[in-house]
C-alpha cells in the first residue's frame, strides 16, 4: 500500500504546520487551556478562511471536495502542535456522520456554516454505564405530539459549551446488540433543558457532562432512519478512531523531536547524552514505535477513504497506537529527566495528549476484543 502524499497533500501538510507554528505558541496554548472558551475564535475563523473547515464538505455545499486521507494530513500536524481546539469534535464527530448520513436539506442548513466557521458541532455518545455498547444505553427519545423528547444523561461530550448543535445518541425502541432501536438527533444549543457540566480531564481540553431534560426535537432534526442510528454512530466511530490514531502519530512524532534535539544538546561527562549507546537505543525504540503507528494508522484511514471495509484494521491501528504512545511518552520522560515535569517545558503537553488519546475512543482492551472474532473468521 502507497501512503506517499501527492502534491496537494503535501502542500497541505507544509501549509498546515506553518499556520500552526505561528498561531500556537505554547504561551498561547497555556492561555487557551486555562480559558473558559478553551479555543480561540480569532483563530478558528482564520482557519475557516485557510478551508480547513469544508476540507472534506463537497464543492456544492461550501467546501473542498477533500477526502478523509486529506483531513488526516491535517490531524497529524495537529498532533504535533497539541493545540487545543473544536476542530476534533467537529470534523470527526459531526461533519463526517452528516456526509454519510445527513439528508439533502440538512446538509445545504448545516454543512456551508461550518465552511464558514459560523458552526460547531460535537457528539453526545457515551453514558455513565455505557460506551460503545448500545443495549446499555440508557438515554432515551420519545415520539409524542408531533415531536421526539429525549431524556438522558450523556458523558464526555467534547467542547459542548460552544457547540451549536449536538449530535445526541438516543435509544428510540428496544436495543439489540446489533444496536437497532436507537437514533441520532441534531440538537440544537437554543433548545429548552439542556444542562453542562465541565468535567476534569487529562489532556485538559474542554469535556462535558450533558444532561437532556425532556429536550424536545423535531423529526426534521433526526439523522438518518429512527431506529437506524447505531449504523451512523458505528461509521463515525471507525472514521474518528483512525482520524485520531493519525493525530496521535503527530504527538509522538513531537515528542521523539524533542527528545532527540535534547538529548543532542545535555552534556553530561563531558560529551552530549545522546552519544551513549543506551539513550541511542531507546531514541531508536522512539521510532520504532512511531513509525509503526504511523503505518497503521495511514493503512486504515486509507481503506475508510476508499470506502472500503476497515473494522479489522482500524481495531489494530487503535490498540496499538494507544500502547506505543505511552511508551514514546515514557521513554521522552525519562530522556529528558527532571526538567520533562516542568510544566513550563512544552513536553508536558505531548505527555497529556498522548495520555488522553490512549483512553479516548476506546482503550486497548476494548479493541483488542473486536480483532479476535475477525482472526476466526480467516
Amino acid at each position: 500500500m502507497d501512503f506517499a502524499l501527492n502534491d496537494q497533500q503535501e502542500l497541505l501538510k507544509k501549509e498546515a504546520r506553518r499556520f500552526l507554528d505561528s498561531e500556537f505558541p505554547k504561551k498561547l496554548v497555556r492561555q487557551l487551556q486555562e480559558s473558559e472558551l478553551g479555543y480561540s475564535p480569532e483563530i478558528w475563523k482564520k482557519i475557516a478562511d485557510l478551508g480547513w473547515l469544508g476540507l472534506v464538505i463537497p464543492e456544492e455545499y461550501g467546501g473542498a471536495g477533500g477526502t478523509l486521507l486529506d483531513l488526516g494530513v491535517l490531524f497529524e500536524e495537529v498532533g504535533k502542535t497539541a493545540c487545543p481546539s473544536p476542530l476534533f469534535a467537529t470534523m470527526a464527530l459531526g461533519v463526517l456522520p452528516l456526509l454519510d448520513e445527513g439528508n439533502e436539506e440538512q446538509k445545504q442548513r448545516l454543512l456551508p456554516r461550518v465552511a464558514s466557521g459560523d458552526l460547531i458541532l460535537t457528539m453526545a455518545l457515551s453514558e455513565p454505564e455505557a460506551d460503545y455498547q448500545p443495549k446499555f444505553m440508557t438515554a432515551r427519545a420519545q415520539h409524542r405530539n408531533g415531536h421526539f423528547t429525549v431524556t438522558g444523561t450523556k458523558l464526555f461530550v467534547p467542547y459542548a459549551h460552544v457547540a451549536d448543535i449536538i449530535l445526541a445518541v438516543a435509544a428510540t425502541g428496544s436495543v439489540d446488540d446489533a444496536g437497532k432501536g436507537i437514533t441520532v438527533f441534531l440538537v440544537s444549543k437554543e433548545a429548552q433543558g439542556i444542562e453542562l457540566v465541565p468535567l476534569r480531564t487529562v489532556g485538559q481540553d474542554k469535556q462535558f457532562e450533558v444532561t437532556f431534560n425532556r429536550v424536545q426535537v423535531p423529526p426534521s432534526d433526526m439523522l438518518g432512519a429512527v431506529d437506524g442510528g447505531w449504523a451512523v454512530v458505528e461509521k463515525t466511530l471507525q472514521k474518528a478512531t483512525a482520524l485520531q490514531c493519525v493525530e496521535t502519530v503527530g504527538v509522538m512524532q513531537q515528542e521523539l523531536s524533542i527528545t532527540a534535539e535534547y538529548t543532542s544538546n545535555r552534556v553530561q561527562f563531558g560529551r552530549p547524552i545522546g552519544s551513549f549507546q543506551a539513550v541511542q537505543h531507546r531514541l531508536a525504540d522512539m521510532l520504532t514505535d512511531v513509525e509503526g503507528a504511523r503505518w497503521l494508522s495511514y493503512r486504515a484511514l486509507s481503506l475508510l477513504s476508499e470506502g472500503l471495509p476497515a473494522q479489522r484494521e482500524v481495531a489494530i491501528a487503535k490498540a496499538w497506537v494507544s500502547d506505543a504512545c505511552q511508551r514514546v511518552a515514557y521513554s521522552a520522560q525519562h530522556l529528558h529527566g527532571g526538567i520533562g515535569m516542568d510544566l513550563d517545558y512544552d513536553l508536558h503537553f505531548y505527555f497529556e495528549w498522548a495520555k488522553a488519546r490512549q483512553l479516548s475512543l476506546g482503550p486497548t482492551p476494548y479493541h483488542l476484543a473486536s480483532i479476535e472474532p475477525a482472526i476466526r473468521s480467516k
